[in-house]
């Protein structure tokens, strides 16, 4: 019986040179309109799933109300975009939370499913329904915007919100950000990178919300690691200056002047031994390399490709520099990438996803977005709650021990962050590799 033991105390001078006949910057033309701009929606690396066969497989699950308990303090209310564009999302998420029923509630507990239409006014007035109903804990919304909008009544009646946002200006005292935030995935492997040596940062953003989102944080991130954070760049994903972006980041022209001195000086000298030197540097573009010796890459798709691409053309060199990047890079598409082996990114070890989407498979006949996991887990933790001697309470939910679910260990503070045990995951030609594992509790991480 998989109920992932969630529940309390689970566990950048301009420089010629006709030296170098160089092919034109590779240009990758699939970037999406609006790639990297939300946060990557990816799936995990596959393994064999020992979670087979598990009762309540291709079965009716129990029904969201329960009249019998409409008088109990249990009833919990599940804000999501049923409607709209996001409807399928939205209904997915509500599947996943319906598994969590069936796994971990009891018969007197009450599930409320309510439309947000993935909106700021959608989410106010969902909440209020919720609060009308007597939820005593929301979960959800799914977007920003929604969080914000149900948050502000929500904290007007003292109901906690339990959102599956990933974007942390959404998090407040009350108001959970349970989503499986880009910033500290950067930490985990920023501080991984740290322990291998690698602690001058440098950092490449798209110029669009996601990338300022990440930008906010990166000095703390960096500085409360040991490391230190040096420039950070942004470029405009597709657009013809992000060629000359990448360039001036890379120190181009810097260590191509340097290289070109250093000819001009061994060519100077004549003797046997500098002569030897300059035919070694025959075959090199650059001198030196970049300021940085780790550097956080957070786009995904198309632009990694064309960021990365453009970063080796211009001697940014991935076996002298460690690439960061965030649980989007889980792409198969981008695993051939000569410029993206031996890159690492954070996130949640893959077992406990390949048998929950196993399971939702065999239950609704579709493949659950990734994100259906966060439903699955914040409707469990309700449930748990709810059976408790204490109920669903401020105390309970922000257990300093936290919680195990699909996604690994959590816990929520009370500033409304969630704090995330994950693993530590490293690109080569063959796929991904786990190279640290996950944490199985807070004591020996954080």
């Amino acid at each position: 019986m998989l109920v992932l033991s969630l529940g309390l105390g689970a566990c950048s001078s301009n420089l010629t040179s006709t030296d170098s006949q160089r092919e034109p910057a590779p240009v990758v033309t699939n970037n999406g309109p609006d790639t990297a701009t939300r946060a990557p929606n990816q799936g995990l690396i596959g393994e064999p799933s020992p979670f087979d066969g598990m009762p309540g497989d291709g079965q009716v699950l129990s029904g969201l109300y329960n009249d019998e308990a409409a008088t109990t303090d249990k009833r919990v209310a599940l804000l999501l975009p049923l409607s709209g564009p996001h409807g399928d999302l939205g209904r997915a998420m509500r599947h996943a939370a319906e598994l969590a029923l069936f796994d971990a509630a009891a018969d007197d507990f009450v599930l409320m499913p309510i439309d947000t239409e993935a909106s700021y006014d959608g989410g106010r007035l969902a909440a209020q329904k919720a609060i009308n109903a007597g939820a005593k804990l929301i979960l959800g919304p799914l977007f920003s915007d929604s969080v914000r909008g149900a948050g502000e009544i929500a904290k007007q009646a003292n109901v906690p919100v339990l959102s599956f946002s990933n974007n942390i200006r959404a998090a407040e005292p009350g108001v959970w950000v349970n989503g499986l935030s880009p910033e500290d995935q950067i930490k985990r492997a920023a501080a991984y990178s740290i322990s291998q040596g690698k602690y001058r940062f440098a950092a490449l953003l798209p110029q669009n919300e996601y990338g300022r989102q990440i930008s906010a944080s990166l000095d703390q991130i960096i500085t409360s690691a040991g490391g230190t954070m040096g420039q950070v760049a942004f470029y405009q994903p597709g657009s013809d200056a992000m060629e000359q972006t990448v360039k001036n980041f890379a120190q181009y022209d810097q260590r191509h002047g340097a290289l070109l001195a250093r000819k001009r000086e061994l060519g100077a000298a004549g003797d046997s031994a500098s002569q030897r030197a300059l035919q070694r540097l025959g075959g090199l573009d650059t001198l030196g390399d970049p300021n940085f010796n780790a550097l956080i890459l957070p786009a995904t798709g198309g632009d990694l490709r064309q960021v990365s691409a453009l970063l080796a053309y211009y001697d940014v060199d991935p076996a002298n520099v460690q690439y960061i990047g965030t649980f989007g890079w889980n792409d198969s598409s981008l695993f051939a990438e000569p410029a993206l082996n031996g890159g690492i990114f954070a996130a949640p070890e893959p077992g406990n996803w390949n048998a929950f989407s196993s399971r939702y498979r065999k239950t609704f006949g579709v493949e659950p977005p990734r994100i259906a996991s966060l439903s699955y887990d914040s409707t469990a933790l309700a449930a748990v709650l709810a059976g408790s001697d204490s109920g669903i309470t401020m105390a309970g939910l922000t257990n300093v021990t936290g919680f195990s679910g699909i996604d690994g260990v959590f816990r929520l503070n009370a500033d409304g962050r969630t704090q995330r045990g994950y693993a530590v995951m490293q690109i080569s030609r063959s796929g991904v590799k786990m190279i640290s594992p996950a944490p199985a509790s807070f004591d020996a991480v954080f």
